[in-house]
């Protein structure tokens, strides 16, 4: 029997395909809209016989934010539907038109090993046809999209809202992914708690992650996501407070209080980043501060 790839729908016209990686959808009168597009072909080719069981032709690709895993199945859903448009925010347009500068910036802007160049940091480029306006309108067709800025993520993140449904990319998770994970990629500690903390002051009939489950009431897992931001903060606070220490040491030191086991090149510099995004939220707070001794860079609290 054939399997069939039909989207939960949350509304008449709005619902999303469920996954690793969620992808929204939206019905237009001239067609649907995607709301990321998944990691790779084989995510783009369930997306296609989803929209086939629909009748619905492609008619764009709205992207949150440019990392690989929401934007992989541009390139074979674009084959497939060349007339599609595609919006995108500023800066993270550069990065799903030239994806390479992905493994590059994980790199700390050298030429990445080749170990870094595969589909989960690599995507396949993919054209940008219009940016998104920030906190502003996107109007397709006969539906009117509401952007929201949700940085701390990626760096200029945006929740798409549309029909009273917020899809609100990586600005959170569900529980059980951040239990998983357990120090949550991100490039700003800082403003990824004030994204949280915006989407609080909101009132949506439903939210949707880019990973976790579709919720009408989401203030208990936005709450859940700040404590667990700030209880990383303040372990990393309490670590330079002991001692003044190397990022490399810091690194090494949450990865063993968190019960983390790195074991590959691509790990390494997820957490790598994910853990400098911490230090830049508590120095961007001025928590800490650092200085420079025997060529080493020493990061340590801030004294008052």
């Amino acid at each position: 029997m054939t399997k069939v790839y039909v989207p939960t729908m949350v509304t008449k016209r709005v619902g999303y395909f469920p996954g690793s990686v969620n992808i929204g959808i939206v019905i237009t009168e001239n067609g649907a809209v995607l709301i990321d597009s998944g990691l790779d072909t084989q995510t783009a080719k369930k997306a296609k016989k989803g929209l086939d069981e629909l009748s619905q032709p492609l008619y764009a690709i709205i992207q949150t934010h440019s990392h690989a895993d929401h934007f992989g199945g541009n390139h074979y859903l674009l084959q497939q539907y060349p007339q599609a448009l595609v919006f995108a925010p500023a800066l993270e347009e550069a990065i799903i038109r030239n994806p390479r500068l992905e493994p590059i910036y994980l790199s700390m802007g050298a030429s990445p090993l080749p170990e870094l160049c595969n589909k989960f940091l690599l995507a396949d480029p993919s054209r940008v046809d219009e940016i998104l306006p920030e906190n502003g309108e996107l109007i397709l067709s006969d539906c009117t999209f509401q952007t929201i800025s949700l940085p701390g993520h990626s760096w200029n993140q945006l929740g798409i809202v549309v029909d009273g449904i917020c899809f609100a990319a990586d600005a959170y998770y569900s529980p059980e992914v951040l239990e998983k994970h357990r120090l949550p990629f991100l490039i700003d500690a800082d403003e990824a708690v004030q994204s949280i903390q915006r989407l609080q002051q909101t009132n949506y009939q439903g939210y949707l992650p880019g990973h976790g489950k579709f919720e009408t009431d989401v203030l208990s897992t936005l709450a859940y996501n700040e404590g667990y931001h700030q209880q990383i903060l303040g372990e990393i606070e309490q670590w330079f407070s002991v001692q003044p220490a190397t990022l490399e040491e810091g690194l090494t030191w949450i990865c063993e209080k968190r019960n983390i086991s790195i074991q590959n090149m691509t790990s390494y510099v997820l957490f790598r980043t994910a853990f400098m995004g911490y230090v830049t939220g508590l120095h961007r707070q001025g928590r800490i501060t650092y200085y420079f001794e025997g060529n080493r860079l020493l990061f340590c609290i801030k004294n008052e």
